[in-house]
């Protein structure tokens, strides 16, 4: 048998269209299809695409197309297989895999060190031929493709990088029995996941997409989304007293929603650290009365004076709500939030329903060190850390809430605009949510084994989450820096090359404002990049600056606006003048 790779003229081309897979394969896209994608992206780009014929001993019996962009700074952007069939009349022949080992031999040859490609993870035909020539899952999925990888140089090692970023080693995934991750970005309309490690510590459990996890205290903003809900249909004022409902724990009003919603009610009980997941079943009351592990709710802060985190007022405002409502909030949840935005995985599941537990993540190690059936903390304080979802279906949330912000949908623009409006001067807290920069919504969570970390725009759909069964402080802190990065990235990849050949006019010397503790010293240009030389109190450091609007930017690695205008710059709204 003599497997060749023909390119695809006038003289095959007839063949090539007259090739297909059984109707029980939908996995590749028709070779037409295939053909006419090829010729608009060589017309952007010439020669990125190259598509074959592929032959057997001089027949036409198979296709494939590559994409071919060496010059990609990523180096998972590179190589890449992007087509490759076998037709119906010609399969289980052997000319699948020969094919393959002459796809590689050719990649191999034109300098490539690595080949990807993405198929669907039910095409297990497909999946069994890839594996079987070296190729290994990445983790990565995006638009419900799988992406596979092989390196052609050296020993064939999976490089499990998302986005360019080397989850597992900052992370610490280590094996198919450690800890896992699963990670998820969204702009509205497409959405990559990254899973990788066990969803159960001491398992062969792999985490996959539709895994649950706990969410901790991004619990309270999935909880304030469904009380706005009851706002905006006028059956709550988050301004309104509601000492009368809750009296026996208000000794002297007032206090209102949008207090308890914003930590600024001076409540006590930061945070909880939950029960086993077999504990007997707690009310709020008994929560707040200190019934639990935890003491009795009290004020212990002037009212509406200061920011002071409170699961403890959180969870007084659920009892508040369900009172009022007379629902609970898992049913009113299911009602106002999931339904709505086609959630089907989420909600205040507490305790985890039997149904969903052998595709739910474990806490840590809890299942070693309490109960191996189910190895989760029971937390009764719902509104405060009692959430269960995916990365997925946090982006849709994240999604609706930022286009909400923009034009009203899923809530009222106004009531949106409540919910991200800080309360306090020199805060980012709003209602149960954090706004970083202006137009960056934020909450992070962390229950007993899981961190949280859920990132999403208000200036277009853009939504980053990830969320692990580990929760040391250091993974923590790895996590966030993650999270911001891919989230960066996304919104650099978003504002693209706009308007790149004027920055070098916003280069140079800017004065220090009286009483700033950050500031900008220098804008700088290297590389073909914007870079800032920034100074906090004795503190200097450098970072890279990205486009988030007209002549506006972000600064990688932490949350700030600056703004360029024709005698300085605004950082954060503090203006600063360009020395001349």
């Amino acid at each position: 048998m003599k497997i060749e790779l023909v390119p695809v003229d006038d003289s095959n081309r007839e063949a090539v269209l007259a090739l297909s897979v059984r109707e029980d394969q939908p996995f590749v896209a028709p070779n037409g299809y295939s053909l006419k994608e090829a010729e608009e992206a060589n017309a952007e780009t010439p020669g990125v695409a190259r598509p074959f014929a592929i032959c057997a001993d001089g027949r036409t019996v198979g296709f494939c197309m590559f994409s071919f962009a060496p010059k990609e700074e990523d180096p998972a952007d590179r190589y890449w297989l992007w087509r490759f069939m076998i037709d119906k009349n010609e399969q289980d022949k052997g000319y699948g895999g020969a094919a393959l080992r002459e796809i590689i031999r050719y990649f191999r040859d034109n300098g490539a060190d690595r080949l990807y490609l993405s198929t669907e993870p039910e095409n297990e035909k497909g999946l069994h031929l890839y594996h079987k020539e070296g190729f290994r899952e990445t983790g990565a999925v995006s638009g419900g493709e799988a992406a596979l990888m092989r390196m052609l140089k050296g020993r064939n090692r999976t490089v499990r990088d998302f986005d360019g970023i080397d989850v597992d080693r900052r992370l610490r995934i280590r094996g198919k029995c450690g800890y896992g991750v699963s990670i998820a970005i969204s702009d509205g309309e497409d959405t990559t996941t990254y899973c990788s490690g066990s969803g159960r510590y001491g398992q062969d459990f792999p985490v996959n997409p539709d895994m649950l996890f706990q969410a901790g205290s991004v619990s309270k903003p999935m909880f304030a989304l469904t009380l706005l809900r009851y706002v905006d249909r006028g059956v709550i004022d988050l301004d309104a007293d509601i000492s009368g409902v809750v009296p026996e724990y208000v000794k002297k009003g007032p206090v209102t929603f949008a207090a308890l919603l914003s930590h600024t009610a001076g409540y006590n009980l930061h945070g909880f650290p939950g029960y086993r997941a077999d504990h007997a079943p707690l009310s709020l009351e008994d929560v707040l009365d200190g019934r639990g592990v935890t003491p009795r709710l009290r004020r212990i802060r002037p009212y509406g004076k200061q920011y002071m985190y409170s699961g403890g007022g959180t969870t007084l405002a659920e009892l508040a709500f369900t009172r009022m409502t007379d629902t609970t909030l898992r049913e009113a949840f299911e009602k106002e939030v999931a339904g709505p935005l086609g959630l089907t995985r989420s909600g205040f599941f507490q305790p985890l329903d039997e149904e969903r537990v052998p595709n739910a993540a474990f806490g840590g190690r809890l299942g070693e060190k309490e109960d191996p059936a189910h190895g989760y903390h029971y937390y009764p304080e719902r509104a405060a850390a009692g959430f269960w979802t995916t990365p997925t279906e946090l982006t849709k949330i994240g999604i609706a809430l930022g286009r909400s912000w923009r034009k009203g949908g899923f809530l009222k623009k106004k009531t949106a605009r409540r919910m991200l409006t800080p309360v306090m001067e020199d805060e980012t807290y709003c209602l149960c949510v954090e706004n970083l920069r202006g137009d960056v919504g934020y909450h992070g969570g962390c229950n007993e084994g899981f961190l949280t970390e859920w990132f999403f725009s208000l200036r277009e759909d853009l939504c980053v989450a990830s969320m692990v069964n580990r929760s040391e402080d250091s993974v923590d802190e790895a996590q966030m820096r993650i999270a911001i990065e891919l989230f960066q990235n996304a919104e650099e990849d978003v504002a693209g090359e706009r308007g790149r050949r004027g920055w070098k006019s916003f280069c140079g010397r800017y004065e220090h404002p009286e009483d700033a503790d950050f500031c900008i010293d220098e804008v700088f240009w290297r590389e073909g990049d914007l870079y800032a030389r920034c100074v906090r109190g004795d503190e200097e450091f450098t970072s890279k600056l990205y486009p988030i609007g007209k002549n506006a930017f972000g600064r990688k690695g932490g949350f700030a606006r600056i703004e360029f205008g024709e005698d300085g710059l605004r950082l954060n709204g503090a203006a600063a003048k360009k020395l001349r």
